[in-house]
């Protein structure tokens, strides 16, 4: 990789910034998660240090301007054939996350003053969230500093035929005048418009969500009334905890209450605080198959199976 030199332009003359030590992760993270342009305006922060289900943290967990989630890792003190190998361990993790998980991951671990992922999606990037197939693929972005030719080589390897992983590295280069301002200059291994590109690798096959299935199946259906079970066991009138099928997007449930527009786990999270419902893991994505249930009381995993 080609180094990057870094110039002061004076009235009369230029002069050389001196390059320094990045020895800063602590603070670039934090720089990343304020203001992700830094890497790409086609990219906006979800969370940062993600627990994954292998109770390891990602640094920053993002998506991208077409609904791919970007997996951001900072090389802190690991060699960069670690921090390739840590990615794509967590790449194992996030490959499988359909938008619930998402939106529950995006409630807990973000910064934003928006509950719902669809909203800031649309609010960021100016496109209709029910328009956007989530983590229809995934990418991974390794930050730091004076990337090494072998590290090169293995992300050109990953990322090139036959198996089109979709890896890349950035470079931030950290320099210091004499007057104590500082500067930062990146650089990407490969071309950075790749983030917000569709990827070139094949769709995976991704199990669809649970209300996707039923409507496709035609087993929930438009008018349909649903109810959420934990609130009726708990005492709360079943008219209280009422919702009608309005349309088959992901924000499809009306209530009596109001004329705002849910997804499933949005209203069950709603009610659980409002009811102060006992024993609901309301940021639990598979709780939506077991706490709806239809007129008949069947839940919603039930009615899939039948």
């Amino acid at each position: 990789m080609q180094e990057i030199k870094l110039w002061k332009v004076n009235e009369n003359n230029v002069s050389q910034i001196s390059k320094a030590r990045l020895d800063y992760e602590d603070r670039l993270e934090k720089w990343l998660i304020e203001d992700i342009s830094i890497l790409s305006n086609s990219l906006a922060v979800i969370g940062n240090q993600v627990v994954t289900a292998y109770k390891k943290k990602i640094d920053i967990l993002a998506i991208n301007s077409i609904g791919e989630i970007v997996i951001i890792e900072l090389k802190r003190d690991k060699t960069y054939r670690e921090i390739v190998a840590q990615a794509l361990d967590y790449a194992t993790w996030v490959k499988d996350l359909d938008y619930d998980e998402l939106n529950n991951i995006f409630n807990k671990y973000g910064e934003s003053s928006y509950k719902d992922l669809g909203e800031f999606f649309s609010s960021k990037f100016k496109k209709d969230s029910e328009d956007v197939d989530f983590n229809s693929d995934h990418k991974m972005l390794i930050v730091g500093s004076e990337v090494d030719d072998s590290t090169v080589r293995i992300i050109d390897y990953l990322s090139s035929e036959p198996y089109s992983v979709n890896i890349n590295a950035v470079n931030f280069n950290y320099f210091r005048d004499d007057g104590g301002n500082e500067f930062l200059a990146q650089s990407f291994i490969k071309p950075e418009e790749s983030i917000s590109e569709e990827s070139r690798s094949k769709k995976r096959k991704r199990e669809k969500s649970i209300i996707t299935q039923l409507f496709e199946a035609d087993k929930l259906k438009i008018g349909q009334k649903v109810y959420l079970k934990p609130a009726m066991k708990q005492g709360i009138a079943r008219e209280s905890v009422e919702a009608e099928i309005v349309n088959t997007n992901q924000s499809c449930l009306k209530t009596n209450q109001s004329d705002e527009l849910f997804s499933f786990s949005k209203l069950r999270r709603i009610w659980t605080d409002e009811f102060e419902l006992k024993e609901v893991r309301k940021h639990w994505g598979f709780g939506v198959r077991y706490d709806w249930v239809d007129e008949n009381g069947k839940n919603l995993s039930d009615i899939l199976a039948e």
